[in-house]
């Protein structure tokens, strides 16, 4: 290797930025969910085999993907949440960065999205994107409801390191992404007017396991009863905390309010 600095190449800066925004199965999966989320989904699968090492597959009934967002739905800092700098003190999404898909892209084997608008139902179309995030392929149709899925294959293959720590600890890390789930079946899916949220693993002989299933309900006592059981409820006592909070002088004037 040569003492001299230069430039890395632009897919290894790709594969190297990624692997900083998507760190293990657990962010993998949290950023398709929260998609999915801010897609308006109302009913979210999860499905994950052989921990996660082969296959990660989330699915929804969202708005699905508009034709003209195709071509730059995996592309980095591509977004429509915002434009400019500015536009963060108004976001009231999960994702507004652009680059889940992308990084995904560049840390798997291979990236599909099946998507179908309202228009578009009851006929889904398959994007096949490459390492960065790129359509290859937009001429395979399917039988599908509005709404999208998105299926990775192999994830952190094209990191060797990465790939064989985690198949070293995929049980560990499944764990944790099922504690993480958990938690968004107990906030994030019981807001609004609630999401149904079934996560499932499959096993290499193709025997599926439900391992958190939601009915959709707004009222979290529901959603713990459904996680824990009647008995989860037992030693909780609900609290009912309000805070004061300083309203921020500069977020008022470029929304253009008053403070009062």
């Amino acid at each position: 290797m040569s003492g001299r600095i230069k430039a890395i190449d632009k897919t290894s800066v790709h594969r190297i930025t990624s692997s900083q925004v998507v760190v293990d199965l657990q962010t993998a999966i949290k950023e398709l969910v929260e998609n999915s989320l801010d897609a308006g989904a109302t009913v979210i699968e999860v499905r994950i085999k052989e921990y996660g090492l082969k296959l990660i597959e989330v699915i929804d009934n969202g708005t699905g993907i508009s034709k003209d967002d195709y071509e730059t739905v995996a592309l980095k800092h591509h977004t429509s949440k915002l434009s400019s700098f500015e536009d963060l003190t108004t976001v009231e999404t999960f994702g507004f960065r652009g680059e889940a898909l992308a990084s995904l892209c560049a840390l798997c084997e291979s990236v599909t999205v099946t998507t179908a608008t309202t228009e578009e139902a009851p006929m889904g179309t398959v994007l096949q994107l490459d390492r960065t995030g790129r359509v290859t392929d937009k001429a395979g149709h399917v039988a599908r409801q509005r709404g999208t899925t998105v299926s990775l294959t192999s994830l952190f293959t094209p990191l060797p390191v990465r790939r064989k720590e985690f198949e070293r600890h995929a049980k560990r890390e499944y764990g944790k992404a099922l504690n993480l789930l958990t938690a968004y079946a107990l906030v994030p899916c019981t807001s609004g007017t609630g999401v149904k949220l079934t996560v499932s693993h499959v096993s290499e002989s193709g025997k599926k396991l439900v391992q958190i299933q939601t009915d959709g309900s707004t009222l979290l006592k529901n959603s713990i009863t459904t996680l824990w059981g009647s008995k989860g409820l037992e030693n909780l006592t609900p609290i009912n905390l309000k805070f004061q909070v300083e309203p921020d002088s500069a977020l008022f004037r470029r929304r253009g309010l008053s403070e009062r």
